[in-house]
């Protein structure tokens, strides 16, 4: 399905508009170098018993007078030396067996002895006193580590941080791609784009054409800001992009279309280029980047329509609804009942920005969009409600009914031309788990607020977790998920659900409301969560109104 028309709320694509991971708690709130407010950013452990304890190699509380002092203030002790062995660098991931104190108590608070498998570490991406940390430790050894609060975070520590002890050992190293000499700024002899984008071939292709806009480009890349940290790499993930490059930001559709299969490039961009749909994403860096991108393959697409001459702004005969989305007629059916905002809808669709650019369409994915005509923003559910079954119309919806100018969506008013395939009541069904039908299931009984001991994200969405899974990796903004969930109004009220399908829904998670696109981030697969997602997060202004309610099921995080 499409990431701006999907079935429920997996169409909260279509809507208006790094986490903390603490805990207001301080009982729940588990200090974890893979957490997000403390190391890495990729889980929390859940308290463990004192009979789980693990004792330390010595008194802790101190370091010993041979530990060594480095000028950020991390202190490190080798307990266990190679001298033939290698060193991590500082892009690299480094799969380690580790285990957690506090210093002050002595409190083991992680640790993964009995789980049978290392815990990989993202240098890149982890706290500061971590990056540096593993690069002290090679691989073979095993040290301990004294991390400062000042270094032992992502952000800034929290008020009651204190320092943190650890024994690490490192199994193994996973290299990352080479940092390029030249990362910081483009050579000489770089070649430009139409746009000026500056670019070098890296490695020839052997395809015959370059990819057009609407094709699936399978792609891997890998992109560091002008000092070399890496911030992104699906060479890294093992997990290639495969993608239509309008799906991009507008300089990699501008990449990604100069290119043929097996052509390999790195180029420089402005980070301000490399927003999507104009506002830049939460954490991307600042300045220039350098990406190196290599086409994997090209599969042709199907040619959507083109951009409409009038797509700039509605002519003066456009019909318009009450609340302001201006329409045509391009086509007129045979009449018949219209749906309602409680119904579901199949329509075919092609979306652009009135600049032309086409951001979404069901043609490129060659088969009609299904969702729920109350799951989308409020300029669809208005629009498509003077529809009979057989009309094509053109709408042009503008930026108060559409994504308010939210990062990562298309912005400013939009238009799509939209063909009503057919009109369905939404029917109870049991879901993919045999669980009850989307009907049937009753608000849960803090549907009102967050309990008190509920965690809450740096941008304010509250949640505690229903079902721990096995851990694991956790999405990415540009990953897409695949979810069972169940949302209702803080009245209890129950407005949509997967269970109306029978199956889950499956979305880009970029694609979402601001409320869905930072919670599920906490998530990993098994994982089962309850989100309290507040107005200015999920419709701000339209409907379903108010703080909003999901129970969420993670079942599957696939790539870009």
């Amino acid at each position: 399905m499409s990431r701006f028309v999907r079935l429920g709320i997996a169409s909260l694509l279509l809507v208006a508009a790094c986490q903390k991971g603490g805990s207001d708690d301080k009982k729940n709130t588990q200090p974890n170098p893979f957490r997000t407010d403390t190391g890495s950013g990729s889980g929390s452990a859940p308290p463990r018993p004192k009979a789980q304890q693990v004792t330390p190699p010595f008194d802790i509380k101190t370091p010993p007078a041979d530990a060594v002092k480095t000028s950020t203030g991390l202190i490190y002790k080798k307990m266990l030396t190679n001298d033939g062995g290698i060193a991590a660098k500082k892009n690299d991931t480094v799969l380690i067996n580790y285990t957690g104190w506090r210093q002050s108590t002595g409190e083991t608070f992680f640790t993964n002895k009995g789980r049978g498998q290392p815990m990989p570490l993202n240098l890149a991406t982890t706290a500061p006193g971590f990056t540096e940390a593993m690069q002290l430790i090679k691989k073979g050894e095993k040290g301990v580590l004294w991390v400062p609060p000042s270094i032992g975070y992502k952000g800034a520590p929290q008020a009651n941080a204190e320092t943190l002890v650890y024994e690490v050992e490192v199994i193994e190293i996973q290299p990352a791609p080479e940092i390029p000499a030249d990362v910081g700024a483009p050579p000489a002899t770089a070649q430009s784009l139409k746009s000026g984008i500056k670019l070098v071939k890296l490695k020839p292709g052997t395809g015959k054409e370059p990819a057009r806009y609407f094709d699936t480009v399978t792609f891997n890349y890998t992109a560091w800001d002008s000092s070399g940290k890496m911030f992104d790499s699906t060479e890294m993930r093992k997990r290639p992009a495969a993608v239509p490059p309008f799906r991009q930001a507008k300089a990699m559709e501008e990449m990604l279309t100069s290119m043929v299969a097996g052509e390999r490039v790195r180029f420089w961009v402005e980070a301000t280029k490399m927003a999507n749909n104009g506002k830049p994403l939460p954490g991307m860096p600042q300045g220039v980047l350098c990406y190196e991108v290599e086409v994997l393959s090209i599969e042709k697409g199907t040619a959507p329509p083109p951009a409409p001459a009038n797509v700039a702004a509605a002519p003066a005969d456009a019909k318009k609804t009450a609340k302001g989305v201006s329409y045509v007629v391009l086509k007129a059916g045979k009449g018949g009942p219209k749906p309602s905002a409680t119904e579901s809808v199949k329509v075919n669709y092609t979306g652009w920005q009135t600049d032309g650019r086409m951001f979404d369409s069901s043609v490129v994915k060659g088969q009609p969009a299904e969702f729920s005509l109350g799951g989308v923003i409020a300029g669809w559910t208005d629009g498509i409600q003077v529809m009979s079954v057989g009309d094509k119309m053109r709408f042009w919806i503008p930026e108060e009914l559409a994504y308010k100018g939210a990062p990562g969506r298309p912005q400013g008013m939009l238009v799509f031309d939209v063909e009503l395939l057919e009109i369905k009541a939404a029917a109870a069904k049991p879901d993919a788990h045999g669980k009850p039908s989307a009907e049937s299931q009753p608000a849960p009984s803090d549907v009102a607020a967050p309990p008190a001991d509920a965690k809450k994200t740096e941008k304010g969405v509250s949640y505690k977790v229903l079902k721990q899974g096995p851990g694991g990796p956790k999405p990415k903004p540009t990953d897409s998920v695949t979810v069972h969930y169940t949302g209702w109004q803080t009245n209890g009220t129950m407005f949509d659900s997967s269970a109306k399908t029978g199956k889950p829904a499956k979305f880009r998670l970029n694609g979402v409301i601001a409320g869905w696109t930072d919670g599920l981030q906490q998530m990993s697969a098994g994982d089962k969560f309850r989100f309290w997602i507040p107005e200015e997060l999920a419709y701000p202004g339209g409907q379903p109104s108010g703080m909003l309610v999901f129970d969420v099921e993670l079942i599957e995080i696939a790539g870009n």
